[in-house]
């Protein structure tokens, strides 16, 4: 029987992050993918990140895997008025998400990581002093587990006893398209209970007259308002059509335990406000590895050696989280009528752009102050503290 230091879970950016911190600084790491290729589930994401995302993985920005770099944003309001921002002087990278995750494959290999590709992990027997994972066509030991395997893995559930499906999955659908816009260096938002109800539908160019383009909902069927929103940009020929799950209900209460670590979408590390995780799934990855280098060193992956993963984490990004998903309780509930009052009142304001690509709280405290209260129709209002009363309770 093969015996590590650490199994790890998922060949995504959070599970590899997590090995290559934890190989190069020399524990016996193997990871499991369950497709048999790394990237295989690629044409589920958006691929969005800013360039803080790539300089914390070393990553050169004009690598093959960066397949565009947008600079602005585009925010449709429902009645068809629009308002352009700047997404700041370094912009945002739209990436390659198969090549991206090849890349980090690559490092990974390269620090001395085992990668099993195409091996599906059945089940993990927690032992006092060890754990086994059971997989498809063996069993392999190890001294602790990482579970990086999504939003939808079960073996969170399992070993910590936490449900990430009651923390708001939203269903999305995704397809890369051919289509003619003006500008490539701007990303679309577009927003309305018609678009993409209690969520927002996107537009991603990737240059060359491609783009992704996507929209979730919390109602209703994705596929759906994908097409509406297809035919409303005037997509041509659709290619790699995906649906998934988007996270907006903000990390889990607990994401480590007896010899057990939970990171990236299967511990609910994602943005509540646009459900993105590569940048705090990575985040987190890179400090889960530096906890699980610690036990190895010390011999403990006691709960109590391993919590100073979530400790470093949330001391990085708890504030974040509980931030975005205040405001995200809060835009749930807004009718289309305050969001096109809104959008027209920063248009007429010509408020700044976005201050942080990565932590949004900053930009939207300072809307809301830039706002103010008073610029806002009576009926408006009544509808925003409506929506502002379940934010505050927690809804």
């Amino acid at each position: 029987m093969r015996s590590y230091d650490v199994c790890i879970i998922g060949a995504g950016p959070s599970g590899l992050s997590t090995a290559i911190a934890s190989s190069k600084l020399g524990v016996e790491t193997a990871v499991f993918e369950e497709h048999r290729e790394v990237g295989a589930s690629s044409a589920e994401c958006g691929g969005l990140v800013s360039v803080r995302c790539l300089e914390l993985l070393k990553l050169n920005i004009d690598g093959d895997y960066v397949a565009n770099k947008v600079y602005k944003a585009v925010i449709h309001s429902p009645d068809g008025k629009s308002l352009t921002t700047s997404l700041g002087p370094r912009g945002a990278l739209i990436l390659d998400r198969r090549s991206f995750e090849e890349t980090l494959a690559s490092r990974a290999l390269h620090a001395g990581v085992d990668l099993y590709t195409g091996v599906r992990v059945k089940r993990i027997r927690m032992g006092r002093d060890r754990v086994e994972l059971d997989v498809d066509g063996g069993t392999y030991r190890c001294r602790a587990v990482v579970d990086a395997g999504g939003a939808l893995s079960r073996f969170t559930l399992e070993n910590l006893g936490f449900n990430l499906r009651l923390k708001r999955l939203i269903p999305a659908a995704q397809a890369e398209v051919e289509v003619d816009y003006e500008d490539d260096s701007s990303v679309h938002v577009f927003l309305g209970r018609k678009v993409a109800p209690g969520f927002f539908g996107w537009l991603i160019p990737l240059g060359s007259g491609k783009a992704r383009v996507g929209a979730a909902c919390e109602n209703g069927d994705p596929r759906m308002f994908l097409k509406r929103l297809l035919d409303r940009v005037g997509a041509s020929k659709v290619y790699d059509e995906a649906t998934r799950f988007i996270l907006t209900g903000g990390p889990l209460p607990r994401t480590f335990g007896h010899r057990f670590l939970s990171v990236g979408d299967a511990a609910g590390q994602s943005k509540p406000t646009t459900g993105g995780g590569i940048f705090t799934g990575t985040l987190c990855g890179l400090l889960a590895g530096l906890t699980l280098a610690k036990a190895t060193k010390t011999g403990s992956y006691s709960t109590h050696t391993l919590s100073m993963y979530e400790e470093s984490w949330r001391n990085l990004l708890g504030r974040e989280f509980k931030v975005q998903l205040f405001y995200r309780r809060i835009f749930r509930r807004l009718r289309d009528e305050a969001l096109n009052s809104i959008v027209s009142t920063l248009s007429d304001r010509r408020v700044g752009g976005l201050r942080d690509f990565d932590f949004h709280s900053k930009t939207l405290n300072r809307l809301v102050l830039d706002i103010g209260l008073s610029c806002i129709k009576p009926s408006i209002l009544r509808s925003l503290l409506k929506s502002l009363i379940p934010g505050l309770l927690g809804l």
